[in-house]
């Protein structure tokens, strides 16, 4: 993915707001003294510290910390970018999908007098009579929304004079990894609690003869009967198409043999060598017709043991099936700083990155907002617990 560029460096195009003692000199000053501090200069490591517990500098190195975490943080790796997509909310109400949603009625409310037809199609109109009213409805996706998460931490006087420039060096990376692991958290954690048992993989047979059990371990057989059953499913009378492929979620681990069981496919030969006998139908590793040449393996923390799920790849569905929720201006993970420290006697300023007046700590605070959607009350989605019952 392309580095974005910005016009103006300092905010980020807005996405940044500017503290005061912050300016684009100062955090020009306080980046070139820790660029040589990096690099072994020990006067620029001194001047720097002195910087930091005498002026506004930690302000500006604040922020200098900020504008290299938000770049990196953009252009990191997500594991759940390959399953959701995002959808921006403007509040934290649960989200509505008014857009998609084609489910039309006469507006009495109840959804018993459909206008459209069993297919979808609208109405004939005989000569003479009033067109009928319809009315697009929302869902409502209950149970999810934008939710505020974040902490706190100390930074003691004492660990500031012991390794105080080591701190700053570590913290936009240590930052990054909490609000990535976050947005991971928040749409593995939506997709695990939103897909209710109805979505259990029922079981049944498969073309082969085979009978596949209720909540099946992954095997093919499995997931071929995941497939014919996710193509009987509808959503507000329509069935579910997917252009496009699957992504198949396994718990860390099974990913080698689930790409192994995906890699075969399907022969059949005659019983007996004769013809018009009945075939048989086996599993090889080379030729012959695969069904499963179009899933994805995703190995994830969040599913343990023998459990697995199938669902649509993002984007090949015309609702969605997952997305993760950002809040309207409030996409960006923020960091803040405490300031309490009081004043000197006389009524000189204190930075606050000498401590607190209580306890000589300074207490920086990560906020962040995010939340994970399941639609359709999960069902685009098979899931089985692998216990086979």
């Amino acid at each position: 993915m392309a580095a974005r560029v910005y016009k103006n460096k300092l905010t980020l195009d807005g996405r940044l707001k500017l503290v005061p003692g912050v300016s684009a000199p100062k955090v020009k000053a306080v980046k070139e003294l820790s660029e040589k501090h990096l690099a072994g200069d020990r006067i620029a490591s001194a001047t720097l510290l002195e910087a930091l517990t005498t002026s506004d500098a930690m302000f500006n190195m604040a922020h200098l910390a900020t504008l290299n975490f938000v770049p990196n943080f953009d252009e990191a790796p997500r594991k759940w970018q390959q399953i959701a997509g995002v959808r921006q909310v403007p509040d934290f109400k649960s989200p509505t999908l008014w857009s998609i949603n084609k489910s039309w009625d006469d507006g009495d409310g109840d959804g018993s007098s459909a206008v459209l037809g069993a297919n979808g199609e609208a109405p004939v109109i005989p000569e003479g009579t009033p067109y009928p009213y319809a009315y697009i409805a929302g869902e409502v996706n209950a149970g999810t929304g934008i939710k505020k998460r974040g902490f706190k931490t100390d930074w003691t006087l004492e660990a500031r004079i012991n390794d105080a420039l080591g701190v700053i060096d570590m913290l936009p990376d240590e930052m990054r990894k909490v609000s990535l692991d976050t947005e991971e958290a928040d749409v593995f954690g939506a997709l695990i609690a939103g897909v209710p048992t109805g979505s259990k993989l029922a079981g049944g047979t498969v073309p082969t003869g085979a009978t596949v059990a209720v909540n099946a371990p992954l095997s093919r057989d499995a997931l071929i009967r995941a497939l014919m059953e996710l193509a009987l499913r509808t959503i507000n009378g329509r069935v579910i198409q997917v252009n496009g492929g699957y992504n198949l979620l396994v718990s860390v681990g099974q990913g080698i043999y689930a790409n192994y069981i995906l890699s075969q496919t399907l022969t059949a030969f005659e019983s007996n060598g004769t013809a018009g006998s009945v075939p048989n139908f086996v599993y090889q590793i080379n030729g012959g017709y695969n069904p499963l040449a179009n899933i994805t393996v995703i190995e994830t923390e969040f599913l343990t043991g023998a459990a697995w799920m199938l669902l649509p790849a993002k984007g090949t569905t015309a609702r969605p099936v997952l997305e993760r929720l950002e809040l309207r201006g409030y996409q960006t993970p923020q960091l803040f700083v405490k300031n309490d420290g009081g004043v000197y006697v006389g009524g000189s300023a204190v930075s606050p990155f000498e401590g607190s007046f209580d306890s000589d700590s300074i207490t920086l605070k990560l906020r962040q907002f995010g939340g994970g959607c399941v639609w359709d009350n999960g069902k685009a989605i098979v899931k089985s617990d692998g216990s086979g019952s």
